[in-house]
């Protein structure tokens, strides 16, 4: 890493972009009707009157170590001053106050300080624990359960899915989603009442069941277990009101292959680069991008246009500070990826690359059919329970995978190296070091990003929203972890169960 080169490229860029005249007419404050205005900023760029592309850049120098928060922060406040002072009197005749050019402090900085936790190297792999078992040396426990738990009474009636069971240090608890209707048979977001199931075990031992979302999306919760079932309890029976029990086997095991893991190789820079190719691929469904022919002349929406923005600019900041190779294919690989969404103004250099890695041909494959959604994901859940080897620091345990409203979810947990604070430039959890793919039965893939953390007690509760959905007929799936130095393809098996 060359932290010297990072800054030098930085500043360069900052005078080079403060010379840009398209940044006189892009900047200035204007009185025109807000139809005549330039397009607006990206929502993730600290200012208005701060160029992107040098944003962007002292965004991903900072992400990958190459250059420390107070530097960054120095060199965007002095180019936002420069801008202002250039406009400063358009903005006095604005304002009766006149303008004001005093000193402060770059308000991006708070955004850049959540990325001062920096990519950790990948230490040496540790085999997963085994499904269904208490390891020697501590109670991590997960189970795939796949069960319905129905409960009425007076008011309300309604379902508990029960995805997986998980009991580690932090305590023992199922991941379900929920969901309970009036007594008119509509679909209403009432908590479900937990405090009147009771759970039993193997040795007449009882439990209370807590609620708690932990940041999981709407309609899913984890249901704690006061006081912990021991380590070798064989079964839990749950009494709903109104409804039979329900036996749980904790013993089970689910049936997979073990992962395989390979090593790779990859530069920080590479590893940040494919993190936004995702993002990219997985924004463009969401806002509507005119994949077929006959919408070709349909631009992209402006939140896929501003995700691609100052991309030449970060390229060049990456391999200025030596976190990128010069002869990297993943430049080439991002300028093909842009030309294949219609999206212009990226900047980068690098010849689009003939060939992409294939989830991102198989995203984009699906979506430029003309009916990509003739099979919508129906309503229902899985119950899975797999914990993949370490990566980056972190054991990911998937517990449980659900359909809902046309989305599908994936919960997990994750453990060992506690992530930091989220940070949401180009819509980038940096916190999650790791990229999450998802391939189904037929040969599809599906990317996975974290959508919310809830981290307590050593372990973050973490939901992967997959674009596009999985259909309720998937049996399996594998999943494809990557990290900087090695990946790990994880088949797991899908135990669906299916909503009323």
């Amino acid at each position: 890493m060359n932290r010297e080169r990072a800054e030098t490229y930085l500043r360069l860029l900052a005078e080079a972009e403060l010379r840009d005249p398209a940044l006189a007419l892009s900047s200035a404050p204007s009185s025109a009707p807000s139809s005549a205005l330039p397009p607006a900023r990206p929502a993730d760029a600290p200012f208005v009157t701060a160029p992107v592309a040098l944003t962007r850049a002292a965004w991903a120098l900072t992400a990958v170590g190459a250059l420390d928060l107070q530097t960054a922060e120095g060199i965007l406040a002095d180019a936002e001053l420069a801008v202002a002072a250039r406009h400063r009197p358009d903005v006095a005749a604005a304002s009766p106050a006149g303008p004001r050019l005093g000193p402060r402090r770059f308000a991006g900085g708070r955004a850049l300080a959540r990325m001062s936790h920096l990519m950790p190297s990948v230490p040496a792999l540790a085999p997963a624990p085994p499904v269904g078992s208490a390891p020697p040396d501590g109670p991590d426990r997960y189970v795939p359960v796949g069960q319905m738990v129905l409960f009425h009474d007076e008011l309300i009636s309604g379902e508990l899915d029960l995805m997986a069971y998980a009991h580690t240090p932090a305590g023992a608890r199922f991941t379900a989603a929920w969901r309970t209707r009036d007594l008119m048979g509509s679909r209403y977001n009432g908590l479900p009442p937990v405090e009147k199931i009771t759970v039993a075990d193997d040795r007449g031992q009882r439990y209370d069941l807590e609620f708690a979302a932990k940041g999981r999306p709407e309609l899913v919760c984890d249901l704690i277990l006061r006081p912990d079932p021991p380590p070798d309890a064989g079964w839990l029976e749950i009494t709903a009101p109104g409804e039979q029990a329900i036996r749980v086997d904790l013993g089970r095991r689910a049936e997979r292959p073990a992962p395989r893991i390979s090593a790779i190789s990859l530069s920080t820079g590479e590893h940040l680069l494919n993190r936004i190719a995702e993002r990219l691929l997985a924004a463009a469904p969401e806002h509507h991008v005119g994949w077929h022919g006959r919408l070709a002349a349909t631009p992209p929406a402006a939140p896929v246009i501003n995700l691609a923005g100052g991309l030449g600019a970060t390229i060049g900041a990456l391999e200025a500070a030596e976190a990128l190779f010069p002869l990297s294919p993943v430049p080439a690989r991002l300028a093909a990826l842009c030309a294949s969404l219609g999206i212009g103004g990226h900047g980068i250099t690098a010849a689009p690359a003939p060939d992409l890695p294939e989830p991102w041909l198989s995203m984009l494959t699906h979506y430029h059919r003309r009916k990509p959604e003739t099979a919508p994901a129906g309503d229902g859940f899985a119950g899975v329970a797999a914990a993949l080897p370490e990566l980056e620091g972190l054991r990911l345990v998937l517990l449980g995978l659900h359909n809902c409203d046309g989305s599908s979810w994936m919960d997990a947990l994750a453990l060992g190296q506690a992530p930091g604070m989220q940070h949401r430039a180009l819509g980038l959890d940096m916190a999650f070091p790791l990229s999450i793919w998802v391939r189904d039965g037929t040969g599809r893939w599906h990317a996975a990003r974290p959508a919310g953390w809830y981290h307590e007690n050593g372990e973050a509760a973490l939901t992967l929203r997959l674009t596009p959905p999985l259909t309720r007929s998937c049996a399996w799936i594998e999943v494809l972890a990557t990290g900087r130095s090695a990946e790990v393809r994880a088949p797991v098996p899908l135990c669906w169960g299916y909503s009323e």
